[in-house]
């Protein structure tokens, strides 16, 4: 999932600002602008919740805690990791599964693992063996009636489509489904005999 998001984000960004993209935070006056609102944004929220009386854990997205500022571009991380030139091809999600691995398999091996690397596999349908697998092996739990469907509350991604983990919202963290009481009334036919207003 971080991974497809990740290569969404790039894609919309390749796509709104181009390629190389020009953000418009590029520019200063822009910047402290887009800062600003951010900013006024999220003491907004604190207030709202601390009125509300949610303890919330703090007025800041998870964004804005962990860079500072809450503008940040995938393109720019990418930046900090790979040449400039290859980062176009990022917006595919499976080049990522092809590019990352052996640079955290070198790393694994500087820092002195002892892993038997033959034994290492991509665990997404990319790998067609593992794909059989996985569907052969909940077949055969389904038939055994192991497997049952049902309904769950679930955090779902309306961009990419699927279901997510709590902490890939980009907001919202944390948050539950919510309960509500619905009461249904019967409305009665209008001729049912009583003087309506009567009492009044």
């Amino acid at each position: 999932m971080p991974i497809q998001a990740a290569a969404n984000k790039l894609k919309s960004e390749m796509e709104q600002f181009g390629t190389p993209p020009q953000f418009p935070e590029e520019d200063p006056e822009v910047r402290a602008k887009m800062e600003a609102e951010m900013m006024a944004e999220a003491e907004a929220k604190a207030k709202k919740a601390a009125a509300s009386g949610n303890k919330a854990k703090g007025g800041k997205t998870k964004l804005v805690q962990k860079t500072g500022t809450g503008i940040v571009r995938q393109w720019n991380i990418l930046k900090r990791m790979v040449p400039v030139e290859e980062i176009p091809q990022f917006a595919d999600p499976i080049h990522w599964l092809k590019y990352f691995p052996p640079i955290g398999i070198e790393h694994m091996k500087r820092f002195g693992s002892g892993v038997d690397w033959r034994r290492a596999f991509i665990t997404t349908n990319v790998n067609g063996y593992y794909d059989a697998f996985i569907r052969w092996q909940f077949n055969v739990l389904r038939e055994k009636g192991k497997v049952l469907f049902g309904k769950r509350n679930n955090v779902y991604s309306i961009v990419d489509g699927q279901v997510c983990a709590d902490h890939d919202r980009s907001e919202g963290e944390g948050i539950g489904p919510q309960e509500y009481v619905l009461i249904k009334l019967k409305v009665l036919a209008p001729d049912h005999g009583q003087e309506r207003h009567g009492k009044i």
